[in-house]
């Protein structure tokens, strides 16, 4: 597929005329965590077994939640930073992603021993799950800045692809740190934010391969969702706040933003 050319016109946020009114979510519970304190990251979720798995960044742990009980039924301790995880229910394996030392570990999801360690080079991040090909999927390492303040300024950024039983099968190098990024159902395309960069690369898990470099108008595009039905993909940037609602199969954009800025135009290649 070629780049292509496409037109990302930013308006000011109004989000009941973007995405049509709806009804506004509520509080229907809270849950405290024991023993744990600071900044929490990336969640994941055992859906038959109604279990949450919270990472505790700052406390160097993963809270495990009975989402039925409402509450903490265990603590996983000395995780080096860790941000995501992902539980899979047919293997029963839970994989946990860390930003110290760069690890995802792998442990049994009922016992949670620890059944394997496998090493990246730094900063494993965000999860996902390509039921395509029973593979788990982490973004690691590469020049990554936030806020605009300096974390890391060189390295190997890549989506690191492993199977299930935590054998590392292959790679896709990114331009810099990969944050969030997500899979087509129906394609075999993955859509990756690279903040440093400023834009979203379009890489092809069939054959390993960049396939397109999509600009953004605006700063630390870290969260993505990705709505394949109505043919959207929405990114959220920090700086300024704006939200972006890309259709890839017409390569056009819409971008909202929270403030008074004239609206601009771009173009995404």
């Amino acid at each position: 597929m070629k780049n292509g050319l496409a037109l990302c016109a930013v308006v000011l946020f109004l989000p009941s005329v973007a995405f049509g009114q709806s009804s506004a979510l509520q509080l229907t519970q809270r849950i405290a965590l024991p023993n744990v304190d600071g900044r929490m990251d990336h969640m994941g979720v055992d859906i038959a077994g109604q279990r949450l798995f919270a990472t505790a960044f700052d406390n160097h742990t993963l809270s495990v939640i009975d989402l039925k009980a409402g509450r903490q039924v265990s603590l996983i301790p000395n995780l080096d930073k860790p941000q995501a995880a992902y539980y899979d229910a047919a293997t029963n394996h839970l994989f946990v992603s860390a930003g110290g030392d760069g690890s995802v570990k792998m442990f049994d999801g009922k016992t949670f021993q620890l059944l394997q360690t496998i090493k990246y080079s730094a900063d494993s991040d965000n999860l996902r799950y390509d039921a395509k090909n029973k593979h788990v999927i982490v973004g690691y390492g590469g020049e990554k800045f936030i806020y605009g303040a300096p974390a890391r300024q060189q390295g190997d950024g890549a989506l690191g692809i492993m199977d299930l039983a935590g054998k590392k099968v292959s790679e896709i190098a990114t331009d810099a740190h990969p944050e969030s990024f997500q899979l087509e159902q129906m394609g075999t395309r993955v859509f990756i934010n690279v903040p440093d960069k400023k834009e979203i690369q379009v890489a092809d898990l069939a054959t390993g391969k960049t396939i397109a470099h999509w600009q953004v108008g605006c700063t630390d595009n870290f969260p993505m969702a990705l709505d394949e039905a109505h043919h959207r993909l929405i990114v959220a940037c920090r700086e300024p706040s704006a939200l972006a609602v890309w259709f890839p199969s017409t390569r056009v954009c819409f971008q909202t933003t929270s403030s008074t800025t004239q609206p601009r135009a771009g173009f995404m290649s």
